[in-house]
Parts: C-alpha cells; sequence; structure tokens
C-alpha cells in the first residue's frame, strides 16, 4: 500500500504531511509529560510548530535536553516541511504547466475542411486534398485532428502535411473524437465539410480501422445535431459490408468513400471495358508502360472460342469479396475464376469456394516458392492474371514487398502475351514495379485518394463516376 502510495503526487504529500504531523506531536507530547517543560499540551504543540517553522526559535532553549528537541523540531521543518514540500509544489505547479502546453488552441478557421484521423492516412488524404485542388478554383483552409498518440511525431506529421497538401494550408491539432471537446477545438460546426479517416492504420486491420470510423461518425452526428449545423461530411471505410451495417444510423447527405469496393469496381472494369472508362483507364498502369491491348485480345481470344475468360487471382486481400460481387455483377458465367493463396489469408479474407454465388477454384499456395507457383499456374491456363497483396502486416510496406515478389515470379512464368493486373497500396510501390507491356499495375491508395478527392470537391463528378463503376458490363 506504501509503494502505491508513494507512486502519485497526492500520496506522497500526503505521506509528508502524516510524517511532520507525527513529529509535532510526538516531540510535543514528550515535553510536556516526559520533560515537564509546559504546563499544558497545547503550550507543547505551540512550541513544536514554532521550531518547525522558524528556525531562530532555537536561542531561547535551555539546555540539553529542551534543546536536542529542539534541533529535531527545526532540522524536520528544513528538511521535510521546506525541502520536500516546496520540491512536490514545484513538481505539480511543472505538470499542470506542461499540460497547459500540450493544450492546442481552438480553431478560429471558419467555412474549413476538416480531416479527422490518424497519422497513417493523413498523409494521403492531404495529397489527394491537394490532387483536387487542382480541379477547380475552391482552395479552402484545412484543418487536420490527429488523435492524442500522435502528438509526439507532431513536427514530422505537420511538414509531411504541409508538404503533400501543397498549395493548401494546413492547421494541425490534436483532440478526442469521443468527446465533444476535441470537436469543439475543431471548431467541426463551422466547417463546410468534415473527412474521417481512421484512427488505426493497416491492411489486416480492416474491423478495427471501420468501427473507428462509425464511433466518430456518431460522436460526430450527436455534437452537430445539438449546434444545428449541417457541413458535408464523408466517411472513409475499408469494408462495404460494414458500411451496410451501420449505415441507416447517418444522416442521408452524408456520404461513404469504401476502400474495398472502389478498387473491386476498378478492377473489374478493367477486365471488362477499361477502354470505355477514361477515369479508370487514368488509375490502371498510371506510368503508362503497360499494354492495355492484352486485356482486350484476351478477351476476344476467349469470346472467339466460346469459352469463359480464365481469370487467375495470385493472393487474396481484404478487397476479396467486394470484388467477387463486382464480377458476379459483371456476369459470374464469363469468369473461370482460380485463386491461388495461402490457406491462412484465404480463409481470413474470403472463406469461401462460391463467394457472391460465383464458382472459384482455391489452390492453397505457397506464393513464396516459385516452383509450386508455376505448377499452379500452369494448370489454371489463365488469360488474365490479378496479383493482389495477401496482408500479414500492418505495413504497408511489408504487404507491398510481399505482393511484388509474387509479381515477379508471375511476370518470369507467363508468356508474352498474358496481361497482368497488379494491386499494390502504395503509389510509390507501383513506380517501382518493372517496366513491361504485360504489367498494368493499380494503386489502392490512389484510387481511394482520387474517389475522396472527387467526393469533397467535384460531389456530381463523383456521384456521375460512381454510377459509371457499379453499373452492369
Amino acid at each position: 500500500m506504501l509503494k502505491r502510495a508513494m507512486q502519485t503526487t497526492r500520496g506522497r504529500l500526503t505521506l509528508l504531511l502524516s510524517v511532520v504531523g507525527v513529529v509535532i506531536l510526538g516531540t510535543a507530547a514528550l515535553d510536556h509529560l516526559a520533560f515537564d517543560r509546559f504546563e499544558t499540551y497545547g503550550d507543547a504543540l505551540w512550541s513544536a510548530l514554532l521550531h518547525l517553522l522558524d528556525p531562530s526559535a532555537l536561542q531561547d532553549d535551555e539546555g540539553a535536553a529542551e534543546r536536542t528537541i529542539g534541533v529535531f523540531q527545526v532540522v524536520t521543518g528544513l528538511v521535510l516541511l521546506v525541502g520536500v514540500l516546496f520540491t512536490l509544489v514545484a513538481e505539480s505547479v511543472g505538470s499542470s504547466i506542461e499540460r497547459l502546453g500540450r493544450v492546442d488552441p481552438p480553431v478560429r478557421a471558419r467555412g474549413h475542411l476538416l480531416v479527422i484521423g490518424g497519422a497513417d492516412l493523413l498523409g494521403e488524404a492531404a495529397g489527394a486534398l491537394a490532387l483536387a485542388s487542382d480541379l477547380g478554383d475552391r482552395r479552402p483552409p484545412v484543418v487536420v485532428m490527429a488523435p492524442e498518440s500522435d502528438r509526439p511525431s507532431r513536427r514530422r506529421l505537420l511538414a509531411e502535411l504541409r508538404r503533400q497538401a501543397d498549395p493548401l494550408k494546413v492547421e494541425l491539432i490534436f483532440g478526442d473524437v469521443a468527446e465533444e471537446s476535441g470537436f469543439e477545438l475543431a471548431a467541426a460546426h463551422d466547417a463546410s465539410t468534415i473527412l474521417i479517416l481512421p484512427a488505426t492504420g493497416g491492411p489486416v486491420v480492416a474491423e478495427a480501422a471501420d468501427v473507428e470510423v462509425m464511433q466518430a461518425g456518431l460522436s460526430l452526428k450527436a455534437y452537430l445535431a445539438k449546434r444545428a449545423a449541417e457541413p458535408e461530411v464523408r466517411l472513409l471505410f475499408r469494408r462495404g459490408r460494414h458500411v451496410d451495417a451501420i449505415w441507416d444510423q447517418f444522416p442521408p447527405g452524408w456520404d461513404a468513400v469504401v476502400g474495398d469496393r472502389i478498387l473491386a469496381a476498378i478492377l473489374r472494369i478493367a477486365m471488362t471495358r477499361l477502354d470505355q472508362v477514361p477515369e479508370a483507364s487514368y488509375l490502371v498502369d498510371p506510368g503508362g508502360e503497360g499494354d492495355e491491348s492484352l486485356l482486350t485480345r484476351a478477351r476476344e481470344t476467349a469470346e472467339s472460342e466460346a469459352r469463359r475468360l480464365r481469370l487467375t487471382i495470385v493472393g487474396c486481400g481484404i478487397a476479396a469479396p467486394a470484388l467477387m460481387e463486382d464480377l458476379a455483377q459483371a456476369g459470374g458465367d464469363r469468369f473461370e475464376l482460380t485463386m491461388l493463396a495461402g490457406r491462412g489469408a484465404f480463409d481470413a479474407n474470403l472463406g469461401r469456394e462460391d463467394p457472391a454465388g460465383l464458382e472459384l477454384r482455391f489452390r492453397e499456395t505457397a506464393l513464396g516458392d516459385p516452383e509450386h507457383l508455376a505448377r499452379e499456374l500452369e494448370s489454371s491456363r489463365p488469360d488474365v492474371v490479378l496479383v493482389t497483396p495477401s496482408p500479414t502486416s500492418r505495413d504497408l510496406r511489408i504487404s507491398d514487398a510481399e505482393a511484388t515478389l509474387s509479381l515477379l515470379h508471375v511476370l518470369r512464368l507467363l508468356g508474352p502475351k498474358t496481361p497482368v493486373l497488379a494491386e499494390l497500396f502504395m503509389p510509390e510501390s507501383v513506380e517501382r514495379l518493372p517496366r513491361d507491356p504485360r504489367l498494368l499495375p493499380v494503386s489502392a491508395l490512389q484510387a481511394v485518394s482520387a474517389a475522396l478527392a472527387l467526393s469533397i470537391f467535384d460531389p456530381e463528378r463523383s456521384q456521375a463516376l460512381e454510377r459509371t463503376l457499379t453499373e452492369g458490363d
């Protein structure tokens, strides 16, 4: 118990005052009862207090016993009461000043764009906003509210945000979306648009990330209702099925940007009619190194032979369920599907061989084993290959590195006319891929960033693109 008490300033202060009290009461009792120096215990107690607070009281002491007790009382006052007590007070005052230094002043902006989320996605969001500002003349001030856990990296985070968001002006604050004070700090009621991102990063925590967005959205809904404010609100989700579970709880004017559905729609468009959707064409093979006509010829070959298009998917990521739904919408009988992936990734992200009513042949494959991969590719005889990450880490770079190695094996094993779609997370991972006419890469983060940009800065164009991506082929 004593150890626990010493761990807090309040506990140490209580213990100190208790020791001082025992010394005063004990020495006063000794003076009165043992040495009979005072007629009453009250007089002895008063003398003890004088010695404790005023060392000059020693000059009135006479005799060895009286002086010994007096010196003990004075030393107690100097060491415990003055030294230790003042140290504890200084510590408390210093802690209070430090806490005040960590409190951000309220935002004074009006009509601003408020971005709420964790450091892992804020940089990409800032890049999307800068891209979107080039679409028109609208350049509102941007306020970014990150969680308190990101405060130690404030300087680095702010520099990165300002670099990626240029020419937009960015202000960074830290707050808690679970409390109204966070929204007050960010002046959410005066914002023109609010974008809510997950606080948790990484591809393997989709459930946790989407629940964070739900909780922040519900807190924001309650706050805006109290303030009678109606800014435009956009929420970024990882998985569409999570949106379906919560969306009726949000106001009709709010919009969801759903990562797996965006990516799945782009991949489906790439395999069915890429030449008819310029926006998707911009996101597929942004470097322009690949030969898109290989996809067209693969479809034409399958049609001329009166058979289904053989699509082999190497890897199984979080967008797999949404991709199966999109392929089913495009006409499931048009595809002969084979998935080569590890059992763990398949069970975690898809879990069944008849997703969305499709027939899928799953082959458990060690993607890092070229010989095993070669046998399975030869068996599936693909017209088109799609390589996707099978995330095993929250680090996007690690996931991209694993998918890149699988992609390199696939390119080496395939013939010169087989197109390969490659889904990676980060734009820089796409930029570093080898130049190969068969290769048509897509960055998931770039696709989501583009969708965010359109949703915030050009809602009409965003809705038109959404209709294009979701309509049948």
